[in-house]
């Protein structure tokens, strides 16, 4: 049966749902993050891995699940992962040490990279073209609500009860998802176009992927513009909190708020579509990305002493991410095969959240006394990003 047969319209209500809860944990726990340190009697350096920890374990199991869901079926898997993430994100609340709460939210990550992997590939089972970037669209504000919201509702779950709070919230939130989930999502991929995960296969389909050089080049700039996002997320707590002297609360509300302009640019790049061209468009973002960069090397080089330039150069970085973020990843996915679109879900997921392990990991190890590192990280991922767009758009494509 061909595949155009069972094209229907992406169920973007679930995937928005599944995929919020699933950036939820990836920043709820920030405001908590100095009373982790102290309460576990660690330094928080330590603490902070638990940023990359998440981001290591959400890179790498994709590559894993991708392929599952190819095998078995979109619905089936994407339940497991809810579960498992439900039940991480309990134990994270009742652990009593580091090594037991890394363990959890290792698992925690697994489970939630299910809802990333799957709805990628829902969609580029349900559409093309113009219709996947719009649909990816949606999956790229998900993706931006839910890490904006998580700290401002962690503030107060951290200043009210404690940081064990944002976890038991946590599994609230997958509880209820994995409930929705099962009641209205329905199977996109039919049983004849799926395929066992043998692994000479996998190995064989990833290195074909990676040859593609529109499909790595769409995942790379994914990968580093969201770098931005990923070193802010490690970076924050610790200029703000703990050098700026900025409440848990007041933390939160800036996380939300300033980074809702990464939601505000989505939405206009629907719009622009209807008047140019998607790698336009990412051109557009890159140039945001990379000016935001910049600004903020000059506020690290001056040092400043309050978190209002840093949150400035931050958002318009992740303003230009906003336009680029979901039509790269429905550009990258219109490259592949249909059949084979959890394992291309599941490689560029593993570009984008691996480069955000690696950056966050160095993060965690260098003492910060003011935003300069940050500003260093920033720059280089979102220039790395803009050389990227340069390289595919008048090199690849032209080429082509």
């Amino acid at each position: 049966m061909p595949h155009t047969q069972v094209k229907k319209q992406a169920p973007i209500a679930v995937l928005f749902t599944m995929l919020f809860a699933g950036q939820v944990a990836s920043t709820i726990f920030l405001p908590g993050l100095p009373s982790i340190a102290v309460e576990l009697n660690i330094s928080r350096s330590i603490v902070q891995t638990m940023v990359p920890v998440y981001l290591a374990a959400f890179a790498s199991t994709q590559l894993i699940i991708g392929p599952l869901s190819d095998k078995f079926g979109r619905k089936p898997i994407v339940m497991l992962g809810i579960l498992l993430f439900t039940i991480a994100s309990y134990l994270c609340a009742n652990a009593n040490d580091i090594q037991t709460l890394l363990l959890c939210r290792v698992v925690q990550a697994t489970g939630a990279c299910s809802t990333l992997v799957i709805s990628r590939a829902i969609i580029r089972d349900t559409s093309e073209g113009l219709a996947a970037a719009k649909a990816m669209s949606y999956v790229a504000i998900a993706m931006a609500i839910g890490p904006i919201m998580a700290p401002f509702i962690g503030g107060f779950l951290t200043s009210w009860f404690s940081w064990r709070a944002t976890f038991l919230f946590t599994s609230i939130i997958g509880f209820v998802v994995l409930i929705l989930t099962f009641i209205n999502l329905k199977e996109t991929l039919p049983k004849e176009l799926r395929k066992p995960p043998k692994i000479q296969t996998l190995f064989s389909n990833y290195i074909t992927l990676l040859k593609n050089k529109e499909f790595t080049s769409y995942s790379l700039i994914t990968a580093f513009a969201s770098g931005a996002m990923q070193a802010y997320v490690v970076a924050s707590p610790i200029i703000f909190i703990v050098i700026m002297g900025v409440s848990p609360e007041v933390f939160g509300f800036y996380v939300m708020v300033m980074p809702s302009l990464f939601v505000a640019a989505t939405f206009l790049s629907r719009k622009l579509m209807d008047y140019i061209t998607v790698d336009k468009i990412i051109i557009i973002g890159g140039i945001f990305s990379c000016s935001g960069g910049v600004l903020q090397l000059f506020f690290g080089i001056i040092e400043v002493q309050t978190p209002l330039p840093v949150l400035i150069a931050f958002a318009i970085s992740n303003f230009g991410t906003g336009l680029l973020l979901g039509n790269c990843y429905a550009s990258a996915l219109n490259t592949v095969k249909p059949e084979i679109a959890g394992s291309a879900s599941a490689l560029g997921g593993f570009l984008h959240f691996g480069w955000g392990a690696i950056i966050t990991v160095i993060l965690a190890n260098i003492e910060m006394t003011s935003s300069f590192v940050f500003s260093i990280a920033q720059l280089t991922t979102t220039s790395l990003a803009m050389i990227t767009i340069i390289v595919l758009n008048f090199i690849f494509i032209k080429n082509t």
